[in-house]
Parts: structure tokens; C-alpha cells; sequence
């Protein structure tokens, strides 16, 4: 493909916050994947988005089984290629075997990057206190975990978990934040070597995934 032509993708995952639903192909600018998507693969502004949240997909099915229905939906449609990103909530390695499972259930060489956020997605928002503060508009850099990915995910810890700890820096009192403020805070992400430090489980893998299998289509 040319620079000029655009490169649509489809992306699957969890909630509005990870990936929100809207199959129109647009440009990366909502949920919390596609922006790091967009970022990862270097910011080509010919990468459009489709997004598709769990709840929008098979209703019945093991994890395997929705990832297979996501490459062979992506291929069908002739995107270039898709992306599936779910919380571990915990069990990183059986959730990161169920991906890789769906993926070769569904065969050919499809382009397909799969990746687990550990516990959940906003480790990764909590990897960058500037882009906190800019995506909360705060006066000043929060002083953020240096291990992220340690925290416990929520269904763990109700009162002191990943969530709680990135909604405690707006001050509001809310257990989490908006999809809008997460959404802001991955828009103002920009140095995903120091995400890939600071997140070694989880998002230094999916950047892999993603470096191996979306950004050459780019």
C-alpha cells in the first residue's frame, strides 16, 4: 500500500475505556488501544480504526473462540489487519494462552497482534505521570508506582487496586475515571520505550506484538 491509501485495522477488546465499539473505519483518536496503536506504529495518519468491544461479539464462546471469530471477521472484511487486546484481571499467562490459542484456531497468515494489559488497562495509563497530568489537567506530575503491573487488578482489591489508584489523582473521590479522562491521558502518551520499561509484562509484549505484525502494514 501507498502513504496515500489508508490502512484500516480492526481493533477488540474489553469495554469503552480499552477499545469502545464504532465499525466505521476513523482515525485513532478514542479508547486507550487504538491511540497506543496509533503511537506504536509511529503515528501514520493513513491508520483508520475499527472498534469492536467484547459485548458487540459473540455472545457465547470461550476466549479462544472470540479471538478466532476476530481475525476471520477482520479478514473477511479486508481490513489489513486486527488487534486484541483483553485484561489479564490477574492471570496473565492463562489469558495470554487463550490468545494465542484463538489466534492459530483461525488459519492462515493473517496479520493478528494479541496482547494482555496486567492487571488491566490502566497499568499502563499509570506508566506516564506527565501524560497524567496533562490528561487530568493537574498542576503537577503525580508521583506514580514504579512497577505498575503489581498493583492488584480490581476484582482483587476493591479499595486499593489499579483503578483506584489512577482515579485517586483527580481528586474526585470516584473509583475510576472517566472514558474521557482515560482517553486524554493515552493522547498525551508519546515515549512508549519508557511505557516498555515500565511495563515489562505486559505492554513491552503487546509492543512486540504490535512492531512484528501492524506497524509493516504502515
Amino acid at each position: 500500500m501507498s502513504a496515500e491509501e489508508p490502512v484500516v485495522v480492526e481493533v477488540y477488546g474489553e469495554g469503552k475505556t480499552d477499545v469502545g465499539h464504532d465499525p466505521t473505519p476513523r482515525p485513532p483518536t478514542n479508547g486507550v488501544v487504538p491511540i497506543l496503536l496509533h503511537r506504536l506504529c509511529g503515528k501514520p495518519p493513513h491508520l483508520l480504526v475499527k472498534r469492536y468491544g467484547m459485548p458487540f461479539m459473540q455472545r457465547r464462546g470461550s476466549l479462544p473462540q472470540k479471538v478466532r471469530f476476530a481475525k476471520r471477521q477482520a479478514r473477511l472484511n479486508r481490513s489489513a489487519g486486527s488487534v486484541f487486546v483483553v485484561d489479564s484481571e490477574g492471570d496473565l499467562r492463562h489469558r495470554i494462552g487463550d490468545l494465542e490459542k484463538g489466534r492459530r484456531m483461525e488459519p492462515g497468515d493473517f496479520p493478528m497482534a494479541i496482547g494482555v494489559a496486567h492487571p488491566c488497562i490502566e497499568a499502563w495509563l499509570l506508566a506516564d505521570g506527565a501524560a497524567i497530568r496533562r490528561g487530568l489537567r493537574l498542576p503537577a506530575n503525580p508521583q506514580v508506582p514504579d512497577e505498575p503491573e503489581t498493583l492488584p487488578a480490581p476484582r482483587q482489591d476493591r479499595q486499593h487496586n489499579v483503578k483506584t489508584v489512577l482515579s485517586g489523582f483527580s481528586g474526585t473521590g470516584r473509583r475510576e475515571l472517566s472514558v474521557a479522562e482515560k482517553t486524554r491521558i493515552a493522547t498525551a502518551m508519546n515515549d512508549m520505550e519508557a511505557l516498555r520499561n515500565r511495563c515489562p509484562l505486559s505492554f513491552a509484549p503487546f509492543a512486540d506484538e504490535v512492531d512484528e505484525h501492524i506497524r509493516p502494514l504502515c
